[in-house]
């Protein structure tokens, strides 16, 4: 069951196309990282946080924040759309409050960036206070979110989003296991959990654009006559 309509709502249909190009959008630019491949940042993608691209005093940094600044942008603008289309249950409206907290998470990272303490060449140093908390928030996000969709969505939405859950939590382990292995590979697990939130959000507008999808009524078979019994 959807959100109740104002009557002077714009119809849904418009409301569907909006979301899903909200969070599409959302969902580039927060793969804004892989512009690593082409701009100079001095930092390994294997071993450094994809956060630490846009810390203060980095080259390209800016542009990184940007990219944070369009992806928290889009999920907050998003959220108000999403709210009328999501079903009145508690886990669609919990969705919708997930969408709009890792928003404003985005937008909270873009505004205060990490500071990139010095480390060996190509390495920064651990975030700490509120980059922490930043950084930490994000990594729940990225869990979160694919096991709260894969407990309300259906039949191939569900088993998308719990491939998806299931990446994060592999991705998840690499990322709790750092302390042990000297951070490696750190950076290139944290970049596979971005990929997968924006999969689970580009998959999330692909839900959105069928929600309300009327199907055709299915074809019912003529009733078969009765032969008439001969008299007599």
């Amino acid at each position: 069951m959807l959100s109740g309509l104002h009557p002077a709502a714009p119809p849904l249909s418009a409301v569907r196309r909006l979301t899903a190009a909200l969070l599409l959008v959302g969902a580039v630019a927060h793969l804004g990282f892989l512009a690593q491949l082409v701009v100079d940042t001095a930092l390994s993608p294997w071993h450094t946080l994809p956060s630490q691209l846009a810390a203060v005093g980095q080259p390209s940094g800016v542009v990184f924040r940007v990219a944070d600044g369009i992806a928290g942008g889009a999920f907050v603008l998003a959220s108000p759309p999403l709210l009328r289309l999501a079903p009145v249950h508690w886990l669609g409206r919990l969705t919708v409050g997930l969408v709009f907290a890792f928003g404003v998470i985005l937008l909270l990272r873009a505004a205060v960036p990490t500071e990139c303490v010095p480390a060996p060449p190509g390495l920064c140093g651990e975030p700490t206070g509120l980059s922490r908390t930043v950084g930490l928030s994000v990594g729940l996000q990225y869990l979160v979110g694919p096991a709260v969709v894969t407990a309300w969505w259906h039949s191939r939405w569900r088993i998308a989003a719990g491939s998806v859950l299931l990446v994060q939590f592999t991705a998840l382990t690499v990322v709790a296991s750092a302390g042990m292995t000297d951070g490696q590979f750190l950076g290139l697990a944290v970049r596979v959990q971005a990929v997968g939130a924006s999969v689970l959000f580009v998959l999330g507008a692909a839900y959105v654009l069928t929600m309300g999808a009327v199907r055709p009524p299915a074809r019912q078979r003529p009733p078969r006559e009765r032969s008439a019994s001969c008299p007599g």
